[in-house]
């Protein structure tokens, strides 16, 4: 399997996660995701250094395991409906995905000339799966969605990153990676108290 088939399938299922409303789903999808990095990771690093494991675990633990885990066990304490309740329906998401594609499309001549032409085509879904993060928080209303496009957009990130080659100290990986879960979990803190808060006031 090539490395672009590796980051179209991974775009695949953000797309996947970005249509689906029903919350457990967008929750394991979100862990499947998680470990499909190891996919391209494997592919770019051709290796098995340190550096490689490392970030291998990182991603098994932090975005394999950790994010879903919290998402689930939020969901459970504040009595989540399975719906993640869209703030538009099917037809506008496409067409924000659709016309996200054909702009990514459009410039890609523009970015293959700063970071050369390996890989163009992983680089346009690399692109588009942030896209399709940033989409998220526009359409989504229920937390747990809007979350997990948070997700999906620091997944994004962290491909982009290995795609372009562009790696940093391994103490700032893990540091992006504690606060990637440190932000959900503050999140997750967040609403817990707030939907706690509504029912002693309901009360």
């Amino acid at each position: 399997m090539s490395a672009d088939v590796s980051y179209l399938i991974i775009l695949l299922t953000g797309v996947v996660i970005l249509l689906e409303n029903r919350l457990k789903r967008v929750v394991i999808l979100l862990g499947i995701q998680g470990f499909l990095l190891l996919l391209p990771l494997y592919q770019e690093e051709s290796g098995g250094g340190f550096h490689s494991i490392f970030l291998a675990a990182m991603v098994i633990v932090f975005k394999g395991i950790l994010t879903p885990i919290i998402l689930f066990w939020t969901a459970r304490r504040i009595h989540s409906p399975e719906s993640t309740f869209p703030k538009v329906g099917y037809l506008p998401t496409l067409a924000l995905l659709f016309a996200g594609a054909a702009a990514c499309y459009f410039f890609m001549d523009i970015v293959s000339a700063f970071f050369g032409k390996a890989h163009q085509h992983g680089l346009l879904y690399v692109l588009l799966l942030i896209y399709i993060g940033v989409i998220g928080f526009i359409v989504r209303r229920n937390w747990i969605g809007v979350i997990a496009c948070f997700s999906i957009f620091e997944n994004g990130t962290f491909l982009l990153t290995l795609l372009l080659k562009s790696g940093v100290p391994i103490g700032s990986e893990f540091g992006s990676f504690l606060d990637a879960v440190l932000i959900i979990g503050a999140g997750a803190a967040l609403r817990i108290n707030s939907e706690q808060y509504k029912g002693e006031i309901s009360r």
